[in-house]
């Protein structure tokens, strides 16, 4: 979904299942996308994901629509705990996985043949920094809205992830209106 997202534009996703179902991005989003955002393993993955998570939130008619605000504050929270507290949530999944092979029966030798592949292409290689891609989209859309989105923030953003966000806010230079 980050993928489509980022190569065609929120509209196109939201859409294209929605088609499926009505309402059924929305089901998707609340109970799955967001919660385990923060658990994305990957520098790769976890860069698509940041960034189309931003798109999301900065270009989806219906995150933007006011009546999802609390949704929208969520999304946020969890998109700051992916860029700016990467390990903290994700354990030692990436170590851990030759070792759960192991103990599936499969030797070591099978492990590095089977991840032994090409080499995994950045989809997204003309963005630098998942976290500066964020700190610099939210300024451009609290400025269409002043003071709207800061107190969605103040409200729906656990208040570490706060902190995280000033401190990302600080070092690119960027202020949320």
């Amino acid at each position: 979904m980050s993928l489509i997202l980022v190569k065609h534009g929120p509209s196109i996703l939201v859409e294209s299942i929605d088609s499926l179902q009505k309402g059924l991005f929305m089901q998707i989003l609340q109970p799955f996308w967001i919660p385990n955002l923060k658990l994305i393993p990957g520098a790769t993955e976890m860069k698509l994901a940041s960034v189309a998570a931003t798109r999301l939130i900065c270009a989806s008619p219906i995150l933007l629509d006011p009546s999802f605000s609390e949704l929208w504050g969520k999304m946020l929270d969890s998109l700051i705990i992916l860029p700016a507290q990467p390990d903290q949530y994700k354990g030692e999944l990436e170590n851990g996985e030759a070792n759960i092979l192991e103990t599936l029966g499969y030797s070591t030798a099978f492990a590095r043949l089977h991840y032994g592949g090409k080499k995994e292409e950045d989809p997204l290689k003309e963005i630098r920094d998942p976290k500066e891609f964020l700190v610099t989209s939210l300024p451009r859309l609290s400025a269409s809205y002043p003071g709207w989105y800061r107190t969605v923030i103040e409200k729906c953003v656990d208040p570490a992830n706060q902190a995280a966000l000033l401190q990302l806010c600080t070092t690119f230079n960027c202020v949320i209106v």
